[in-house]
């Protein structure tokens, strides 16, 4: 998942930041991230980004329900950029990409998977 947190955008870098902080303080989340509380507060007011470690180390201290929120704030920020990118740009290029036809396969096996496990709980 490294690439993809290197990816994110500073909006869904200061987003993970929030949904940490609903259930701590600065200091405490300051803490559990290993920095200082006024690199909290600059995160907050924009002055400053979370880091790739930041973001990292926030995923391995989030519960739960905080991982999933932000593995979908992941993903969110992430195929905005790839939507943006498609408009973009000539269809012929995403096409004949050897990632897009993979990503393709993949996301046909995933709904897919995720069709067939809902409609046998029907």
């Amino acid at each position: 998942m490294e690439k993809a947190i290197h990816n994110l955008g500073k909006d869904a870098r200061l987003h993970i930041i929030h949904i940490l902080l609903r259930n701590r303080g600065k200091k405490e989340l300051a803490d559990e991230l290993g920095i200082t509380p006024a690199a909290i507060t600059k995160y907050l007011k924009g002055i400053t980004h979370p880091s790739d470690e930041i973001i990292k180390k926030s995923i391995q201290i989030a519960s739960d329900e905080e991982y999933n929120e932000i593995i979908k704030t992941i993903i969110t920020d992430l195929t905005e950029a790839l939507i943006e990118l498609i408009e973009n740009v000539d269809i012929e290029m995403i096409i004949e990409n050897e990632n897009t036809v993979k990503l393709k396969k993949m996301l046909e096996r995933a709904f897919n998977e995720a069709l067939s496990t809902s409609s046998s709980l029907v």
